[in-house]
């Protein structure tokens, strides 16, 4: 028999396990309950969030801002943006927009799976060994831009080798014919702009559409020195909403398809483009 003092330690301690039982119980049923809630919350709002990595170059006008600190602020939005959010919400499904990534690490990450889409993706057969594409929803107009003070002749794409061409990193010309590899890369449009002001290069190529519907692109094309033309040899690039081949978002894409073809037959598609630009008439 334990003397009186240690027989009331040895209750004490008792209840104090008992104590500890009871609150450890609690707080597993605390944790079953929340997460037995928050996945009925999920399955009642349905798929997760998709998520889409943006190229934001060439901006839109106001797309890019700084706060009072000079931090840089991306508000993305833009014709593409507008179409696919348009498909989505069609589908009932929530999306995530995010413009912060170069274009070719918004690339990679969809291709390693960390992002479910990339937007505005042109196609080529290097692309299609890694990406599954959607349908395209915008076509646009290849161009030839040079200065009017050293013009240029390209009537098929081997004219290119007679001159010095400019690019951007990640950037796909396959339907021009053209090779990244012989042309002076840089990371944005206004280098293009820049090194073809100050000669660098002879020329480079792009789309009118994506000239045009930037924060800096009008500016550079109301230049009288420059000059842009049509190489109706070239294919008309269309943009596709792109995720890992074979990934977990491939079978998406039939519902993303048939989401877009709404979008562009109901009118939606046309009145985003017209929002940007004007009268220029829209080609799915």
């Amino acid at each position: 028999m334990l003397p009186h003092n240690n027989t009331v330690e040895y209750l004490q301690i008792r209840q104090y396990h008992r104590i500890q039982i009871w609150v450890m119980a609690k707080l597993i049923f605390v944790i079953l309950f929340c997460q037995l809630f928050l996945t009925s919350l999920a399955q009642a709002d349905g798929v997760r969030t998709a998520t889409i990595c943006v190229d934001v170059d060439p901006p839109p006008p106001g797309a890019v801002k700084r706060d009072a600190n000079g931090k840089k602020i991306i508000n993305i939005e833009g014709i593409s943006v507008d179409i696919v959010r348009a498909a989505f919400a069609h589908m009932g499904q929530k999306v995530e927009f995010s413009g912060e990534l170069p274009w070719n690490r918004c690339l990679r990450e969809v291709e390693l799976g960390t992002i479910d889409f990339a937007l505005g993706v042109y196609f080529n057969e290097e692309r299609a060994k890694i990406y599954d594409f959607s349908t395209h929803y915008s076509t646009l107009t290849p161009q030839l831009f040079y200065l009017s003070t050293k013009p240029v002749s390209i009537t098929q794409s081997s004219d290119f080798k007679n001159y010095r061409g400019c690019g951007i990193y990640g950037s796909s010309y396959a339907h021009y014919d053209l090779s990244p590899d012989v042309l002076d890369l840089g990371m944005d449009y206004d280098s293009l702009y820049r090194k073809l002001l100050s000669k660098r290069c002879d020329y480079f190529v792009e789309e009118w559409e994506a000239v045009f519907d930037s924060s800096t692109g009008k500016g550079f094309l109301a230049n009288p020195l420059v000059v842009h033309t049509n190489l109706p040899w070239a294919k008309s690039p269309a943009r596709h909403l792109v995720t890992a081949k074979n990934g977990p978002n491939s079978a998406m894409l039939v519902q993303i398809n048939a989401a877009l073809d709404f979008v562009i037959k109901s009118g939606a598609a046309e009145q985003a483009w017209k929002k940007s630009m004007g009268d220029i008439p829209y080609k799915p």
